[in-house]
């Protein structure tokens, strides 16, 4: 099992019942279960129950002697957490609350004034990116693993240029989410994507670029605006829309919404 896999069971774990980190945390290699349970103020049937949970995910394990028997203290078996475990912050573990008050924000109406400017969605943290990986792509994020072409991901941005969110576009993520890291530095890689950009994209687009470390890899970011509402973008001479995970050719009724400043989508 690698890293991000670990972090993810027990991101998943922990959101189903959040008592269970208090678990984790205090397993040592030392405390017996009914410690842990007064520790914590719970029944010991109740420790013991996450334990198992918590043990069943990788998390744990019985600690044993260099003869291979579990060691035991009072009668209860002494667990541990894998080696891999203990060097996991405690922080990944935590739900991205920020994500979710912004998926919240995210369900306003779609018609606002033209003089209103819309807000580009935030860089998010190393856990929030974590949490988009655990959760796949969607209407806003898409991943690109390292080595995929300018074009391709300059036809995501133009895509996602004409809807009301714009989106953001993880360069250094392969499709099933797992974190690679980029290839390129963030210099080199700025400088290719806007020259493709200046030759795609028209009328002239700007995206923002950020790098953020996430289990050791520099994954860049690529902020797309959300639409202006006056202009609308074409990539290769076609235009094209964002919905869901894939980019479409903008339907005729799509196309005078846009025309007349109105969100598909």
């Amino acid at each position: 099992m690698d890293l991000q896999e670990l972090i993810g069971r027990g991101r998943f774990i922990f959101s189903r019942a959040p008592s269970r980190l208090a678990v984790f945390i205090q397993v040592n290699g030392r405390h017996t279960p009914p410690q842990i349970a007064k520790a914590l103020h719970r029944h010991v049937n109740n420790i013991h129950r996450d334990i198992k949970t918590l043990s069943d995910a990788g998390l744990l394990r019985p600690k044993t002697a260099p003869d291979g028997k579990m060691i035991r203290k009072d009668g209860y078996v002494i667990y541990e957490k894998l080696p891999l475990a203990r060097t996991i912050p405690l922080t990944y573990f935590r739900d991205a609350t920020t994500l979710i008050k912004h998926a919240a924000q995210s369900k306003r109406s779609s018609k606002r004034p033209r003089t209103m400017k819309l807000q580009p969605l935030p860089v998010p943290t190393e856990n929030e990116i974590l949490d988009i990986c655990k959760h796949g792509e969607d209407q806003q994020y898409e991943f690109k693993a390292a080595g995929a072409e300018a074009r391709k991901i300059t036809r995501e941005i133009a895509a996602m240029l004409n809807t009301s969110k714009g989106g953001l576009i993880f360069y250094g993520i392969d499709d099933g989410g797992t974190v690679r890291g980029s290839d390129l530095s963030r210099q080199d890689f700025d400088q290719r994507l806007h020259n493709s950009i200046n030759n795609l994209v028209s009328p002239a687009a700007v995206v923002s670029l950020r790098a953020v470390a996430v289990l050791g890899n520099e994954v860049l970011v690529i902020i797309v605006p959300p639409w202006n509402r006056w202009d609308v973008y074409q990539f290769d001479e076609k235009v094209l829309i964002r919905k869901g995970t894939n980019a479409f050719a903008a339907k005729p009724e799509e196309l005078r919404k846009l025309h007349r400043g109105e969100f598909v989508i």
